[in-house]
């Protein structure tokens, strides 16, 4: 529609909007650019403001927190612990800084001089006497008092409990609202009380409350958890109300950034007055309390308004000038053009009657002539081009593909006819390159190109043969890989089957049958061998769940069978064996071998495979075998004894040939040491393993016969056995007997006169873990008689029963001693020997 517009018309309007579209957007620009900076300036000034008096708050804090930490320093270090001049001390810091409120320090039960005893309920102290005296103005004039609630406040129990500087939240302390210092006091490491110093925060509400702002901006403290500390206009609010209480988002993503130490600012409706402000907060570090400043955003924003209703004003007028001047340079210009447009229309009417030899008035004004003189040169070249074109693109309408433009003409009438050679040539190729192709394709052929690509719709012919060429060769590749790889499959497939049915045929055959179970409670089956019906059970009656494996292991043994597995996988081993009993279907107990694999896959659940061989008949073997040994240590046993008591029984026959008392008594001697070791082999026949003889009940036989032997009925000789229930080897047993025997002896012949009343005692302990040797014993045979000769040494005597006994010690590996206080007392130590088992 605006294509029918006049060009005056068109050029007034195109000028008045387009100049009202440059002065628009310069003056948004202007305006947004200049608000900006004024907001952010007014923004700077105000976080700026904050920022300066929170640092201002956070100096004061940290001045106040250096003094309890001095205060805490000078009692760590202070040694004349006097109670008085330590009193003088908070006193003198307490009129040196007038904008305190109270100093003071407290101490755990006796930190301070371990006389808390003394000054219980004395000034500066509680009903405890501990050492808790606070300074303070509470009524105006320093005095000094007891502390309160130091068993329960946070000024006392937090510093205790993290050892490290307090700075309390605001808090009612006798009526007064007030924030405290704190600093522990510790000794050697350990907590022995608290310094620190309180400050009212009446004076951070005075100073707060003058801060002012633009006309009618003002400024409020806050606690890190909100707790209004200061308030120009309600009092009433200070540590009674917080930012939570009044509701809002805003508000509340304020309190958590203060609870955070985060400053910032944000848009919301102020609760004194309904008005839309800026509140600006920045945090005080030290104490982790924020100041609040709060800004109507009217009054912040008002020299933005203003300046942003100048700059429209001049735009509006700069617009209508614009205007105008518009009119009169379109109206200069629209006249003599509308003339040529005349003249133009005429030649053009003229041309589509097919006259082309009319030519256009060139009798205009100066500034237009050139356009109708350059309208007469286009129409005496255009006429020999078109006449040509025409001429092959008849032509080519024909099929004659060959033909070509054959007038010499010059600049884009040169390239028009050089185009439509070209699009001849290409348009030859093309046809000629893609029936090479087609050709290909009867002789599935699928590996000649498309050489020529065409361009535009010609390309689409190309790009879809070559596409068409592509897709059918990469099909014909595929389906013969695809026969390959099924052909090599096919092959292995076949190669597997037959590997698969010699190895079950080779495992079903022998006598050892595979499992492969779940690591789960009872051991369920995943598979078994078929040769599994060598016990009597079916493979589905395992692959059904029917029968877990934890069912056929003998009750006896599957407490240690899973013992040993669970220990196994603990250590990460892979493979291990045991033997244990199985019960085949019919209830027949059977032993197994069996060798277990553990699998472990990456996610780290278990898989067991075993395999299992029956070991019944070899077990029956080495049972038989065993009885045969038993047997036969029992007959050699038995024949020892018997001989030992033949070799007694001669001995006992040839002294009788004898007159000699000393010859009698070397064969009753020798007799009673015959007697000793017949009696141990006796035992050994008598014990159920065979190897070890029962001490306790040795001693007693041994010392019963050589009372009997030495017939000491006319004496009044007591035995005294005081023995553990010891058991002993024979290579320890028969030395050890050998020389019981001969200390008893020696004590029976020697220690007592005639008639004369005493007692032997033999002892025999095995010594406490506590000692350096383990299986260390101790052997004690002890008379009350009338002693050992002292001018005889035992060790060098020419006493064969002595002799018998030093050189027997030694054979045990162990070390005698003598004790001739109040009678006789040898004392040996020795450790049981450990020599391998002789079958």
């Amino acid at each position: 529609m605006f294509s029918n517009t006049p060009l005056r018309t068109k050029m007034i309007v195109y000028t008045v909007l387009g100049v009202f579209l440059i002065l628009t957007a310069s003056t948004a620009v202007i305006i947004s650019t200049v608000t900006t900076q004024e907001e952010k300036l007014a923004y700077q000034q105000s976080v700026e403001m904050a920022s300066n008096y929170a640092n201002q708050f956070d100096a004061d804090m940290k001045a106040n927190l250096a003094i309890a930490r001095t205060i805490s320093t000078t009692m760590e270090s202070y040694e004349t612990a006097d109670r008085d001049e330590a009193l003088l001390i908070l006193e003198n810091l307490l009129r040196d800084n007038p904008h305190l409120l109270g100093t003071y320090v407290a101490f755990e039960p006796d930190a301070f001089d371990g006389k808390d005893a003394e000054y219980t309920n004395s000034p500066a102290h509680d009903g405890t006497g501990r050492f808790v005296p606070y300074w303070n103005k509470m009524n105006g004039t320093a005095s000094v008092a007891p502390l309160l609630h130091y068993d329960s406040s946070d000024y006392y129990q937090l510093p205790k409990a993290t050892e490290k500087d307090v700075l309390t939240e605001p808090y009612f302390y006798e009526g007064v609202f007030m924030v405290s210092y704190v600093s522990p006091i510790m000794k050697e490491g350990e907590f022995a009380g608290i310094g620190g110093v309180d400050v009212s925060l009446e004076y951070v509400d005075e100073v707060v409350s003058k801060v002012r702002t633009f006309d009618t901006g003002y400024a409020f403290m806050v606690s890190n958890s909100g707790v209004i500390l200061s308030h120009p206009t309600h009092k009433d609010w200070i540590g009674k109300k917080d930012l939570y209480d009044f509701g809002g988002e805003e508000l509340e993503k304020a309190s958590r950034d203060i609870k955070n130490g985060i400053g910032g600012h944000l848009e919301t409706a102020d609760p004194t007055t309904g008005k839309t402000v800026i509140l600006f907060y920045e945090p005080v570090e030290t104490g982790d309390f924020a100041f609040v400043l709060v800004v109507p955003k009217e009054e912040m924003l008002a020299g933005v308004a203003d300046l942003r209703e100048r700059l429209l004003i001049i735009s509006a007028v700069s617009i209508l000038f614009m205007a105008a001047l518009a009119y009169m340079i379109a109206r200069s210009v629209t006249e003599p053009i509308n003339r040529i447009v005349k003249d133009f229309k005429s030649i053009a009417q003229d041309a589509v009657k097919g006259e082309l030899g009319v030519r256009a008035d060139t009798d205009v004004e100066i500034d237009f002539q050139e356009i109708p003189k350059g309208l007469n040169e286009i129409l005496n070249a255009v006429v020999i081009p078109i006449r040509e074109t025409m001429r092959v693109t008849n032509a080519l309408a024909k099929g004659e593909l060959k033909e070509r433009v054959n007038v010499d003409v010059q600049g884009e009438f040169r390239e028009l006819e050089d185009t439509l050679d070209k699009f001849s040539e290409t348009l030859n190729m093309i046809i000629d390159d893609s029936n090479a192709v087609l050709k290909a394709f009867q002789h599935n052929n699928f590996k000649r190109p498309i050489q020529v690509k065409g361009q535009g719709d010609f390309k689409l012919l190309t790009d879809g043969i070559e596409e068409t060429r592509l897709v059918l060769d990469r099909v014909t590749t595929q389906r013969r890989e695809a026969e390959k790889s099924l052909l090599e499959y096919a092959r292995k497939l076949e190669h597997s089957n037959r590997l698969k049915e010699e190895l079950e045929s080779i495992i079903n055959s022998s006598p050892v049958i595979v499992f492969l179970w779940k690591y789960e409670e009872g051991w369920p089956i995943e598979f078994v061998s078929e040769n599994v019906t060598r016990l009597g059970y079916e493979v589905e009656d395992f692959t059904s769940r029917k029968i877990l494996y934890g069912n056929i292991v003998y009750p006896g043994d599957l407490e240690k069978v899973e013992r040993e597995l669970a220990r196994n996988i603990e250590f990460g081993c892979e493979d291990y064996s045991s033997e244990y009993r199985i019960l085949t279907k019919s209830g027949e107990v059977r032993w197994v071998d069996e060798r277990t694999f553990i699998q472990r896959d990456e996610k780290g659940e278990i898989r067991l495979q075993g395999i299992i061989l029956d070991i019944t008949e070899h077990k029956k073997a080495e049972e038989a075998l065993l009885q045969m040994v038993e047997i036969r240590k029992k007959e050699i046993h038995h024949r020892i004894k018997n001989n030992l008591q033949v070799i007694s029984t001669l001995l006992y026959l040839e002294s009788g040939n004898f007159s000699d008392e000393k010859v009698i008594e070397a064969f009753r001697e020798s007799q009673h040491r015959v007697k000793s070791m017949a009696l141990v082999h006796e035992k050994l026949y008598q014990s159920e393993d065979m190897i070890s003889v029962d001490f306790s009940d040795y001693i007693q036989n041994l010392a019963n016969y050589l009372f009997g032997a030495y017939s000491v009925g006319d004496k009044n000789i007591s035995l005294k056995l005081d023995v553990d229930n010891i058991f002993l080897g024979m290579d320890t047993s028969v030395p050890l007997g050998i020389i019981i025997n001969e200390l008893v002896s020696n004590a029976l012949k020697h220690a007592f006169q005639k008639k004369e009343s005493g007692e032997i005692c033999v002892c025999l302990k095995k010594e406490e873990q506590g000692s350096s040797e383990k299986n260390c014993f101790s052997l004690v045979v002890r008379d009350n008689g009338r002693g050992f000769p002292e001018e005889i040494d035992f060790r060098e005597t020419d006493s064969l029963g002595l002799q018998l006994v030093i050189n027997l010690v030694d054979q045990i590996e162990g070390s005698i001693e003598l004790n001739t206080h109040e009678g006789t007392e040898f004392r040996i130590r020795f450790k049981e020997l450990r020599y391998r088992q002789r079958m």
